[in-house]
């Protein structure tokens, strides 16, 4: 039976965290559960603002990653990822993108963000939240 997640959130599984031309990371999500297990309906939420200041052609990354031990972290799967590119000068749109956790998934999850090289000085917060 596959479950599906009702969208709920919970104020424990919400990070927010200023985005970085040097990447940044959101809190770490302890899914309490080794690897699979009743993850099937669960999502993480990313909600990345619009993005002033940002060069153009430059591109910011956002990547589900896993852990075993909340310190070796490794992207889930290269599918489970979203980019937001730059242009016409007017920087970024805002994005909202829902991740799915994958059965194999390993007990701690983040979303790593990560920008080209030269994207420029901005400002703005991902928002990143576990979908219930």
């Amino acid at each position: 039976m596959q479950l599906h997640s009702r969208r709920q959130k919970d104020a424990n599984f919400i990070s927010t965290v200023a985005l970085a031309q040097a990447g940044s990371n959101s809190a770490a999500f302890d899914l309490d559960q080794v690897a699979g297990g009743l993850i099937e309906g669960l999502q993480l939420e990313v909600a990345i603002p619009a993005v002033a200041g940002i060069s153009d052609t430059k591109v910011l990354t956002f990547t589900l990653q896993d852990s075993a031990d909340n310190s070796s972290w490794a992207a889930v799967d290269s599918g489970v990822s979203t980019t937001i590119t730059a242009s016409g000068g007017a920087g970024t749109a805002a994005k909202t993108v829902e991740f799915p956790l994958p059965p194999n998934t390993r007990r701690y999850v983040r979303v790593a963000q990560t920008a080209t090289a030269t994207a420029g000085t901005f400002s703005g917060s991902g928002v990143y939240a576990l979908l219930f």
